[in-house]
């Protein structure tokens, strides 16, 4: 699929790369919305003569498969883009919103000789501030193994069959071919409560593919500054690329959400023109790249559609005992682990906390400081049972600053549910009585 922008109503050569790029990102953002689940079209940019627009963007043809009145969806689709110019659009321009949508059978000559191409965006100047960008994201060697994590077999047998396609890469895409039909890189969502181990897992999968990691987040790709944050997207995927690295994103939701519809502020322009840089990057980029997220309902479904999604699961309670047992004691050729611990150590007791890793974790250095203030030279039962308690109370705590009407991280009991009923009927029921007070 090609898409022709027509410049009708002013001259692309007018304005400047970085216009032009954000041009192309709202274009291919509102086709993306219009006709979802297409391969990601080309775009050119284009001067051309038509008087009654400011712009025309033609397609080769409307997508039709799985597709309901695509006619009215490329009048939609011009709609958003018309909608979205005047927040990009310099103002001596003077923009007047006017834009069509038609096919390419529609406009004669598009194609052939219909006016002279824009300038690229990518020009040395572009290309040497994304070799700047890219050097800012530099991988480093992954600090956890398989070993470590404390994952159930099908979480396991999920992870390690997602990355078969890299460390099978040549027999797969070069000896039988797949590189002709698709590509070889894989997306990895890994979704789960918080202290679930999605950042382990990405970091043990970079172990098993022998590659270092480049781990991000929202706010390192995001910038206060208009237009720059497409550029660090695409900066922090050449890194990768270059470096030959797996790209972590962790917090992935705020940039895999639903993209914005009120795009009336610069603000909600940026966001959806970096929803659109990524999914440009994600088709282009030949790697793995890991998401990480708590919030996996507020993805757009057109990023799920693209992504292998595997739950990482709350530990039950032998993944508890498992998981204790690793923070306790050395495992493994090299531990480096040698805490004095007590006989008198339960790890069954200690399992009975519905803890994540990481808050076990948390119990573990609480449970050492403890003992060091207490009886130096041996970590006892009762240190650790003392900083689970201490742990226990802080997640409390949080979770009812929070929402104290839902179980942190756990679902919810019938007893819970008939605390929270009782809880209403007993607000419901005060409301009432003061009315019949009141009432003369």
């Amino acid at each position: 699929m090609k898409i022709y922008v027509l410049c009708t109503g002013f001259s692309a050569r007018s304005i400047d790369h970085l216009t032009l790029q954000n041009i192309q990102n709202i274009v291919y953002s509102e086709f993306n919305s219009a006709f979802p689940n297409q391969p990601v079209p080309e775009i050119e940019v284009c001067d051309a003569n038509a008087p009654k627009y400011d712009m025309v963007i033609v397609l080769e043809k409307y997508p039709t498969e799985g597709v309901n009145n695509p006619i009215q969806r490329g009048q939609e689709m011009a709609k958003g883009i018309a909608r979205r110019l005047s927040s990009v659009l310099p103002k001596e321009i003077c923009y007047s919103g006017r834009v069509a949508c038609k096919q390419q059978k529609d406009v004669p000559g598009v194609g052939t000789d219909i006016g002279s191409k824009a300038p690229a965006p990518e020009s040395d100047n572009l290309e040497d501030e994304y070799k700047r960008l890219a050097a800012q994201f530099q991988a480093e060697p992954p600090r956890y193994t398989f070993s470590r994590l404390v994952i159930s077999e099908e979480v396991k047998k999920s992870l390690l069959s997602a990355i078969a396609i890299l460390e099978n890469r040549q027999v797969l895409f070069e000896d039988w071919g797949l590189g002709s039909i698709m590509s070889p890189s894989v997306l990895l969502n890994l979704y789960g409560s918080s202290g679930t181990g999605k950042t382990m897992a990405a970091e043990a999968i970079a172990d098993r593919l022998k590659k270092k990691i480049i781990r991000a987040s929202y706010a390192d790709i995001e910038s206060k500054y208009h237009g720059e944050g497409p550029k660090r997207l695409k900066g922090i995927f050449r890194a990768a690329k270059e470096q030959d690295a797996v790209l972590f994103i962790d917090e992935a939701d705020s940039m895999l959400s639903a993209r914005l519809t009120d795009t009336s502020e610069s603000s909600s322009q940026t966001i959806n023109s970096m929803r659109s840089q990524l999914l440009m990057s994600l088709e282009e980029h030949d790697g793995i790249v890991i998401f990480a997220t708590n919030l996996i309902e507020n993805y757009d479904k057109a990023f799920l559609t693209r992504l292998v999604c595997v739950e990482m699961e709350r530990p039950d309670f032998q993944a508890r005992k498992e998981i204790w047992k690793r923070h306790l004691y050395p495992v493994g050729e090299g531990a480096k682990l040698n805490i004095p611990l007590s006989e008198d150590v339960d790890l069954d007791k200690l399992a009975e906390y519905d803890f994540c890793g990481r808050d076990i974790r948390n119990a573990v250095k609480q449970g050492c400081i403890n003992a060091v203030i207490k009886n130096p030279g041996t970590v006892t039962q009762e240190n650790l049972l003392e900083a689970c308690a201490t742990t226990q109370a802080e997640l409390d705590r949080l979770h009812n600053i929070s929402n104290p009407d839902v179980l942190r991280g756990r679902k919810t009991t019938d007893e819970d549910k008939a605390k929270i009923v009782a809880k209403i009927a007993d607000k419901f029921s005060a409301a009432a009585k003061e009315m019949v007070d009141e009432d003369p």
